[in-house]
């Protein structure tokens, strides 16, 4: 069974725009996906509000990759583990 590009092309366009479609009505817009970010969009969405999240890159956490002054160790407090882990 031969697969037709155009109709999985086509089916792949229609799932990332209705997507992108349904994060227009959202309550909430936080832009940057840093530490800060991250935890107030994660409160916002506890509290039953639709967050859109933004950020220039394609992946969130920002300075926590790297480290914000080039080293890569974070430290979590108790109370954030929690978070982390769900």
């Amino acid at each position: 069974m031969a697969l037709d590009e155009r109709i999985i092309s086509k089916a792949i366009i229609e799932r990332y725009s209705q997507k992108l479609l349904s994060q227009l009505d959202c309550d909430c817009v936080i832009v940057g996906g840093g530490p800060a970010g991250l935890i107030c969009g994660y409160e916002l969405a506890k509290n039953g509000l639709k967050v859109t999240l933004f950020d220039k890159r394609l992946s969130v956490g920002g300075g926590m990759w790297g480290g914000a002054m080039m080293f890569n160790e974070i430290v979590v407090q108790e109370d954030g583990k929690a978070i982390l882990d769900e």
